[in-house]
């Protein structure tokens, strides 16, 4: 049986794609060779100003925004750096108030390791004055005047050195990279592996890649929770909870006690076999996250503290209510268990 094809059409079809090829290198040209000139505009239009009531953030080129957010209603402050950041030593320095704009834009961009922690100690030191004037009591001029004192004390260091993460979380590690992998190679097999069957043969091959792609992704994501837990760092500061975490990307929150919401203790299914639980400090701070059909979704704020035994992780809850009860009783906590 003899076949025939038209080259011409080929022809077109090959001239069809390299014209294609062309007009995005060509875009991508182009995009390369404005975009200098965007960041430089950028740069140029970009302002912010740490005053004695509030901070201001200017910035943007086609769509310029500016924000200011008073530092009594800031709930949450973090540093963190990207991928991108950290090869450069950038920093960005992120404030959080109970609001999604403030989530969303009060960032400042792009500064110093020396440049991020002044700024980060200047707003949490306007934090803490601005909470102490707010919680003056009201008296009479002729009565003396005593500050109500924001400054939790402790007899002890209460960090991760002190209430270190259980050594069972390597179990709960290892037992939740497996259920990953798993997934992870069902979904692959399902969506991007042919498996060959027809009625007398069955394409064996196929199951040893699938072995190796399951022991590929078990190191990647063992690996990395063991590089997530020698980064891990949190501390009950005298102002505020300090959590340091982060893989490839670094980020560094700064939670104080006034602001916080709610504290809660979690325990998965796994957590509850294990005897480990997870204290979840909650703000009043919001966050927009996109949904797949690109509908925002406003979720709280918060930090966590992970792998904790379990009678461990209610000693830290009963520590933070109190110290939120002392500091700031109108955001009296709950202890819950789920």
């Amino acid at each position: 049986m003899i076949s025939y094809y038209n080259s011409s059409s080929n022809l077109n079809d090959i001239g069809g794609l390299q014209t294609i090829a062309i007009a995005i290198l060509g875009l991508i040209v182009v995009f390369l060779l404005l975009y200098p000139f965007y960041v430089k505009t950028y740069i140029k239009r970009y302002y912010y100003d740490c005053g004695d009531q509030f901070i201001t953030i200017k910035k943007g080129v086609f769509a310029p925004t500016e924000i200011h957010v008073q530092y009594q209603k800031i709930q949450d402050v973090y540093v963190d750096q990207d991928i991108l950041d950290r090869m450069m030593g950038l920093y960005d320095v992120h404030i959080a108030s109970a609001t999604v704009t403030s989530g969303i834009e009060a960032h400042i961009d792009g500064v110093n390791a020396e440049v991020a922690e002044n700024l980060k100690n200047i707003i949490l030191a306007k934090i803490h004055g601005a909470s102490n004037v707010s919680n003056q009591p009201q008296v009479s001029s002729s009565t003396p005047q005593k500050p109500q004192s924001n400054v939790a004390q402790f007899n002890q260091k209460i960090s991760s050195d002190t209430y270190p993460i259980s050594k069972k979380w390597v179990w709960s590690s290892f037992i939740s990279a497996i259920f990953f992998s798993i997934f992870i190679v069902i979904f692959l097999a399902i969506f991007f592996i042919r498996i060959i069957v027809d009625s007398s043969n069955i394409n064996y091959a196929i199951f040893p890649l699938l072995l190796l792609l399951f022991l590929v992704i078990f190191f990647i994501k063992i690996v990395v929770t063991f590089v997530w837990k020698k980064n891990y760092y949190f501390e009950f500061l005298p102002d505020y909870v300090l959590l340091r975490t982060g893989v490839f990307s670094r980020q560094e929150n700064h939670l104080p006690y006034k602001s916080i919401q709610n504290i809660l203790n979690k325990q998965s299914v796994l957590d509850r076999i294990l005897g480990l639980g997870t204290v979840v400090i909650q703000n009043a701070a919001q966050q927009m996250v996109q949904s797949s059909r690109g509908r925002g979704t406003v979720v709280e704020s918060g930090i966590s503290i992970v792998w904790q035994p379990k009678e461990k992780a209610e000693e830290l809850n009963n520590i933070l209510n109190g110290i939120v009860n002392k500091i700031n009783p109108q955001n009296s906590s709950n202890m819950m268990g789920l």
